[in-house]
């Protein structure tokens, strides 16, 4: 009797351990499904963050339920455990400060993942807020891993939080050339580009007569401002300039045109 209410206990024992195993994937498949679920209703971010604290949550409770099951005694573990966590708390305090900033991220959410950002001298497009970092794929395709204590404490530009942009270029021309017809010139190549929005409204004025930098020669200096959908940015400035130069040429003007932006 003694023989089979062991093997009995050992057999109980395996079955509950492979059934723990089998909940592995199974919580895989739920915290991918609850990931998608609430990027959906809200962000991809706040989506994978919550997927990531329901698999390794569950995770840790299949753990401990496993040395349970092979005789550990869990609480004391669990005892040293919070022991050894507050003496690793006190040697990471700036880990901590990185966790506790990306807390402070998810709630006030200044960007989103996907969103286009400038950290600094960095620019580029956030592909993930992580529990220590920013992970930010700049323009020209490097990773760049950005502290989320240095995100929070210092200025962050989202550029692609609004649904417009705009686009400033200062334009000079010689100082006997006639205003009026200038202003004229530039509003015809805005009109006739469908990139660049009729509204809000285009503006051209003067901005001022002064010498060419490095130069004698006086110039007439005027500002334009052109909006458009933010996915056109990239390219409405270069686009812009070099339609203006096409325009001037054609007229035989001397033109010098310098993005703002």
């Amino acid at each position: 009797m003694d023989v089979v209410y062991c093997f009995s206990s050992y057999l109980g024992t395996i079955l509950r351990i492979c059934g723990l195993m089998v909940a592995i994937p199974i919580l895989r498949y739920v915290s991918m499904f609850v990931a998608v679920e609430f990027s959906k209703r809200f962000s991809r971010h706040i989506g994978v963050l919550i997927g990531h604290v329901i698999f390794y949550g569950g995770i840790a409770f299949v753990g401990v339920n496993i040395l349970h099951e092979f005789g550990f005694n869990v609480t004391a573990l669990l005892g040293a455990a919070g022991v050894v966590g507050v003496a690793i708390g006190f040697a990471s305090q700036t880990s901590i400060s990185n966790i506790i900033s990306g807390f402070f991220l998810l709630v006030e959410r200044p960007f989103s993942v996907g969103d286009t950002i400038k950290s600094g001298d960095i620019i580029g497009i956030a592909e993930s807020i992580d529990l220590l970092a920013v992970r930010v794929r700049t323009l020209d395709n490097k990773l760049v891993r950005i502290p989320n204590e240095m995100v929070l404490k210092h200025s962050l530009t989202n550029l692609t939080y609004y649904s417009i942009k705009r686009i400033d270029l200062l334009v000079s021309v010689t100082y006997g050339e006639k205003i009026d017809v200038i202003m004229r010139m530039i509003r015809n190549v805005v009109k006739r580009e469908a990139s660049f929005l009729k509204t809000p409204e285009p503006i051209i004025l003067m901005n001022k007569v002064a010498q060419q930098e490095f130069s004698a020669e006086m110039r007439n200096f005027l500002s334009v401002r052109v909006w458009v959908a933010k996915d056109q940015f990239s390219i409405a400035t270069s686009l812009l300039i070099e339609q203006l130069k096409n325009e001037f040429d054609e007229h035989g003007i001397a033109v010098t045109i310098v993005a703002l932006n």
